[in-house]
């Protein structure tokens, strides 16, 4: 029988492929009823075991368990929020991201003394810090990271994937080079635009 993590854990790969694949079908404007049949197909396809692991848990052994801002960054194109700010798609979102990031990852891979990562397993000051960044990015519309703190914290409160770190629910690998990648053609494109 298949634990909760796992099936958590699957959930967000299944989803991130069912996000591209329905971006990819937006692009080519196929049928509402052409959507349906081809996600069906293409979701099945994924999830049947082939060899003893299906497509979805082999691309989970590679990428281990997408961030809840992983997930929350590919279903913004297709959610609409009652309440929206003016960092959630972009912008200030993504740049909280890239620079959480670049602070993180060096220090957690063994840069300097401190190991930020260690902050991750409930610690009580991490927790109100980020409660307080929370708050204070709703209070100045910055809704992305707001939701994004929020989402993971409650995710990390009810163990939804196996990891009981914190920063695994609110960062990965993967969020954090999309938001680089992001940043820096943002800004090739003003460094272009002001030489022209």
């Amino acid at each position: 029988m298949m634990h909760f993590t796992d099936i958590t854990g699957l959930s967000g790969v299944i989803f991130s492929i069912y996000m591209f694949i329905f971006r990819y079908m937006d692009f080519y404007r196929i049928s509402s009823r052409a959507k349906v049949v081809l996600t069906g197909v293409v979701l099945i396809a994924v999830s049947v075991p082939l060899g003893g692991l299906s497509i979805a848990e082999f691309l989970r052994g590679v990428t281990g368990d997408l961030s809840v801002t992983t997930l929350l960054l590919l279903a913004l194109p297709y959610v609409s929020f009652p309440i929206v700010g003016r960092g959630l798609a972009r912008g200030e979102g993504l740049t909280f991201i890239a620079i959480t990031a670049f602070a993180f990852y060096p220090f957690a891979l063994g840069f300097g003394m401190f190991d930020p990562y260690r902050l991750g397993f409930g610690n009580v000051w991490f927790i109100a810090l980020l409660l307080l960044i929370a708050v204070v990015a709703w209070l100045k519309q910055f809704t992305l990271i707001a939701l994004s703190i929020s989402l993971a914290v409650l995710a990390w409160s009810f163990g939804w994937y196996e990891s009981n770190n914190l920063w695994d629910y609110l960062l990965d690998p993967w969020v954090s080079i999309y938001a680089l990648v992001v940043l820096i053609q943002q800004g090739v494109r003003k460094f272009r635009t002001k030489t022209i």
